[in-house]
């Protein structure tokens, strides 16, 4: 099969200052929902299930999984509970704060 394969258009395009910056801004987030998403499917739980054990509606699971919109901390923590999940926050290695810091540079330089 000839054509471009995912792995090779992603590397192509973060090569783009502008598309890595948005890309490396979203991986927190990204993070979280994979975490979720594994979590729930390891203890083997609808999306249902998981909104009825958070007191949430199912429509509300899939918009979070999709990534669709921000959920707010009191539902991540909701979520998280359900799940058995704790939230923690840990310092970021020097290479990625010095990393961020660029990112913000850059901009607010742009504004």
């Amino acid at each position: 099969m000839d054509g471009t394969n995912f792995k090779d258009f992603k590397a192509e395009l973060l090569k783009k200052p502008d598309i890595r910056r948005e890309y490396d801004a979203l991986q927190p987030k990204y993070a979280i929902i994979q975490a979720i998403i594994a979590r729930r499917n390891e203890l083997s739980l609808s999306q249902r299930q998981l909104a009825r054990l958070s007191g949430m509606q199912q429509p509300a699971i899939c918009r979070i999984e999709s990534g669709d919109n921000n959920m707010t901390v009191d539902t991540l923590f909701r979520v998280a509970n359900a799940l058995g999940l704790d939230i923690e926050f840990k310092p970021r290695s020097l290479a990625k704060v010095q990393h961020s810091n660029q990112i913000i540079s850059s901009t607010v330089q742009e504004i």
